[in-house]
């Protein structure tokens, strides 16, 4: 796969993650969360972030990779 067909999916695939996990997340926090404290709630929001971040890193630097040559 070509670079510009890697960034296409990947692209595609971010946008559609992004959306899928932030909502699953959402959902997740409107229902577990309601009587907890906001510490725990801050706790959870910033697990939620990093598990996202580390895998958005995993699908930009598969992005990046460079065409064989």
């Amino acid at each position: 796969m070509n670079s510009r067909m890697r960034k296409l999916v990947g692209t595609t695939i971010f946008v559609v993650g992004s959306f899928s996990y932030f909502f699953f997340a959402i959902t997740v926090a409107i229902v577990r969360l309601p009587d907890t404290t906001i510490g725990t709630q801050l706790l959870f929001y910033l697990v939620t972030t990093l598990i996202w971040l580390f895998f958005a890193g995993i699908l930009v630097r598969w992005m990046q990779k460079p065409d064989r040559t």
